[in-house]
């Protein structure tokens, strides 16, 4: 049987949860354990301590992908010059710690520890170093205690076992932050994962509960939906509402709309960058569409014309650089294609 490795994003974003990942198959987790990139972490953040901090290495490009950007969160200190700990210090690190790959881990750490104590007051910087510490044992803890082999075809078809994989998943990284950072720090720091990982589980168990009318299961969802914190559930009610906009904007294709239509329909669902996207997009469909059924009737009548088979080919080929663009035509091929498919 084959087994997938079950490793999810550290950061631990729930939609892109392992059963959305196209991984590679294994049959034994040393791969994952072998190549977590922050592995032995720890200890080199002690070294790095123990020398002399230079502030010039800030004048110097940090990684290839975070060239022109700006460092995510925020390293700041409350009224009585102590370290905020929340998602913004969380995302400050994991700033520079998502680009070890690019860089090595020890320019990661350097970075950071140099930011801490540039920043910060000395007090507020041993703070941050001490919580990167910890933070930095939980991330190699949770890479290898996800990294348990998961049986791939059975996910695929059975939606327990996927919800039961993903529950205990959860609960291993909520367990792992505790033991490792405590229970103030794991909260402050992962307030909104968590918010996030049990709206997603609630709405999941809802959703396999048989015994439950679709009223009910919905007024689940909107009890979890509730309980998020204010900027995660605006995001997701935009995200519902845009989810479905676009299927009501599907079901208005399925009609052939004009462009009228299509105009009146964009601006009506969609802000306005969107909605002038949608309607060039629509234009340009309709454009190739048009191109592509004078390019059909061209064929038809080449095909009385007594060709052979090769003469007919480069016809066809020379017709169709008169019609399309190379990119345009490589969509009419595939609506051929699709075409030739149907009963």
């Amino acid at each position: 049987m084959k087994y997938l490795i079950g490793v999810c994003v550290l950061a631990l974003l729930v939609t892109a949860y392992v059963f959305n990942n196209s991984a590679s198959i294994y049959t034994s987790n040393e791969f994952t354990k072998n190549h977590n990139p922050l592995r032995g972490a720890q200890t080199i953040l002690a070294d790095l301590n123990k020398k002399n901090l230079d502030f010039s290495l800030l004048n110097t490009t940090y990684s290839q992908d975070s060239m022109d950007t700006e460092i995510a969160g925020l390293i700041r200190t409350d009224d009585n010059g102590q370290l905020i700990v929340d998602t913004e210090f969380k995302a400050f690190m994991d700033y520079f710690l998502s680009s070890v790959g690019q860089v090595t881990p020890q320019e990661a750490l350097e970075r950071l520890r140099l930011h801490f104590y540039k920043d910060l007051p000395e007090h507020a910087a041993e703070q941050a170093m001490e919580v990167l510490k910890n933070y930095l044992a939980f991330k190699e803890d949770s890479f290898d205690a996800l990294a348990r082999p998961i049986d791939a075809e059975r996910s695929e078809y059975d939606a327990n076992y996927r919800y039961d994989i993903l529950d205990q998943g959860l609960q291993t990284l909520y367990d792992l932050r505790r033991t490792h950072l405590g229970a103030q720090v794991a909260e402050a720091l992962f307030y909104e994962d968590e918010a996030y990982a049990h709206y997603t589980l609630t709405k999941m168990k809802a959703d396999l509960n048989e015994n439950l009318s679709v009223e009910e299961r919905q007024q689940l969802k909107a009890i979890a939906k509730a309980q998020l914190p204010e900027n995660m559930k605006e995001i997701i009610i935009r995200q519902e509402q845009q989810a479905h906009a676009m299927q009501a904007y599907s079901n208005l294709l399925a009609d052939n709309p004009s462009t009228e239509e299509v105009t009146a329909f964009a601006f009506e669902h969609f802000d306005s960058e969107q909605a002038q996207a949608i309607i060039e997009d629509y234009q340009a469909q309709t454009t190739l569409k048009n191109k592509y059924n004078q390019f059909s009737q061209a064929i038809a009548q080449l095909n009385n014309q007594g060709l052979d088979a090769a003469s007919e080919q480069q016809a066809i080929k020379d017709m169709a650089a008169q019609y399309f663009t190379h990119e345009e035509y490589s969509m009419v091929q595939a609506w051929q294609l699709a075409k030739q498919g149907q009963p």
